[in-house]
């Protein structure tokens, strides 16, 4: 059986400043709180700025077991995205800092344009990093769009144990936000 009430993982998110205004603030927060509320799940949210800090955090989280999610959510290009300092990780660099300690988790770029990446090169990150699956987006999103997808996306993956079955399930419901997204899903 492809999907089942009970299939919880958890989500532990990193994301940093989008901009410089700091009474203008946006964040991913607000969503996170509508999944985490809605599905009953645990949330571990931590804002990184600085690589430092993204190095730090991303260590912290992969000591968190009942965890299954990381939702890494920053401005992005084809193949890396930006922390507020403006520094950039590359996939390869991340795939470096992750190790094997985030195996079996999945990993969700909620970022512009980051998985705009040859086949090659996410096959290379999931037999590095050894985690099931890869997903993001390959195109520069709004962010209303792309919030609604993360919300959808986040309701599927609690939904379903087989996640190409969860990829074909997201297909089949929403193709054209996944058009106009550009998501892409690459499942170990």
């Amino acid at each position: 059986m492809a999907r089942t009430d009970s299939y919880t993982k958890n989500i532990a998110c990193l994301e940093s400043l989008w901009n410089s205004d700091l009474e203008d603030r946006w964040s991913v927060r607000p969503i996170l709180d509508v999944i985490v509320n809605v599905q009953d799940l645990k949330l571990a949210y931590l804002s990184c700025n600085t690589e430092a800090e993204f190095i730090y955090n991303l260590k912290m989280l992969s000591k968190r077991r009942s965890y299954g999610i990381l939702y890494l959510a920053f401005h992005g290009a084809p193949g890396e995205f930006y922390l507020a300092d403006d520094s950039a990780i590359s996939l390869e660099t991340l795939s470096e800092y992750m190790a094997t300690r985030f195996t079996d988790w999945i990993i969700h770029f909620g970022c512009c344009s980051t998985m705009r990446v040859s086949a090659s090169q996410l096959d290379s990150f999931i037999e590095a990093t050894g985690v099931k699956m890869v997903l993001g987006y390959t195109k520069d999103v709004d962010w209303i769009e792309s919030s609604a997808m993360d919300l959808l996306i986040f309701q599927a993956l609690q939904q379903y144990v087989d996640l190409r079955a969860c990829w074909r399930g997201l297909q089949k419901s929403y193709p054209d936000l996944i058009d106009k997204t550009g998501l892409n899903v690459v499942v170990r």
